[in-house]
């Protein structure tokens, strides 16, 4: 897609491009917005782009990933859980790339056509760089793959499934509506696990490698609120709920993503005020506030998240 020169407010408020080298590890990633414009009247998203954020919090703009392709789907990113590995799709390589950010290595998964990139697509990255998983459309039987980066080997994913985490070497699946858990090995195998519900946005496993605290779909719009399940893994079985205390508005919408140890865990809010960082403790259901986001910015990528436009 041909970009259009940046025009004078752009100019003015220039975001360096992303360099070479050490740059150290990212809090989060963000795609600017599409421009409304009058003539024709609509949204025009030719110079949407991906930016990414330090944890020291300098921001950079990520030109050579492709943030929206010749069909008009949006491409996804993924940060590692330590936010040390970038993975985007490359334009120049016309493939997925895993960058170091401590140290500027890349490396590139085998070349992929970017059609393949359809609506609501998924990347995860492992903590490692090593691993990745790419799901072409979200919510439909499409299969995904696992890519393995040292490798070139490919692992096709049953399309049903949608990549929520690689962690210590086991990629998590989960399989909504008929709510199915499946950790799979990256070496292949494990078998799914049921529960009795209609649970969404899991976290990564827990540090016990026994639970996982997830979003009660069902029950969303009828609390006060909101409530997350503490899930067994091995049995299918809910241990118990937590309602959520410590949030800036009553209503929202809430993803639990990374544990911080063994009793908090990082959940993502999607409320009045934008998308909001919080740690929940989940023995007692307060939450803390870490971080708020302008909101400015969108499809907010968070170290660790299954990473997916249009969820």
């Amino acid at each position: 897609m041909e970009r259009r020169p940046a025009g004078p407010q752009q100019q003015a408020n220039a975001v360096p491009d992303l360099p070479g080298g050490k740059v150290g590890p990212l809090g989060y990633a963000y795609r600017t917005k599409c421009e409304r414009v009058a003539e024709p009247p609509g949204l025009d998203c030719d110079d949407v782009e991906w930016r990414v954020v330090t944890t020291a919090g300098k921001t950079y703009r990520l030109p050579q990933a492709l943030a929206r392709n010749d069909d008009g789907h949006d491409a996804p990113v993924a940060l590692s859980r330590d936010g040390r590995k970038l993975a985007y799709y490359s334009r120049d390589a016309q493939a997925h790339v895993v960058r170091d950010m401590l140290t500027g290595a890349e490396v590139a998964a085998p070349p992929m056509p970017q059609d393949k990139i359809g609506t609501g697509s998924m990347l995860v990255v492992s903590d490692d760089g090593r691993y990745l998983v790419f799901d072409p459309r979200e919510g439909s039987k499409y299969p995904g793959v696992l890519i393995d980066t040292s490798t070139g080997k490919r692992t096709t994913i049953n399309g049903r499934y949608e990549p929520v985490a690689i962690k210590d070497g086991v990629v998590e699946l989960i399989r909504y509506i008929k709510t199915d858990l499946w950790f799979m090995p990256v070496t292949g195998g494990g078998k799914p696990v049921r529960f009795d519900g209609t649970f969404v946005a899991p976290s990564e496993p827990a540090p016990d490698q026994r639970t996982v605290v997830a979003f009660d779909h069902g029950k969303y719009g009828r609390n006060t609120r909101p409530v997350l399940t503490v899930l067994d893994v091995s049995t299918g079985r809910a241990v118990r709920e937590i309602t959520v205390t410590g949030l800036s508005a009553d209503r929202g919408y809430l993803t639990p993503t990374i544990w911080r140890d063994a009793t908090e865990v990082e959940v993502k809010f999607d409320g009045k005020r934008g998308w909001e960082l919080y740690a929940l403790n989940v023995t007692t259901g307060k939450a803390r506030l870490l971080k708020r986001y302008d909101t400015k910015l969108s499809n907010l990528t968070l170290p660790g998240e299954a990473a997916g436009i249009g969820l």
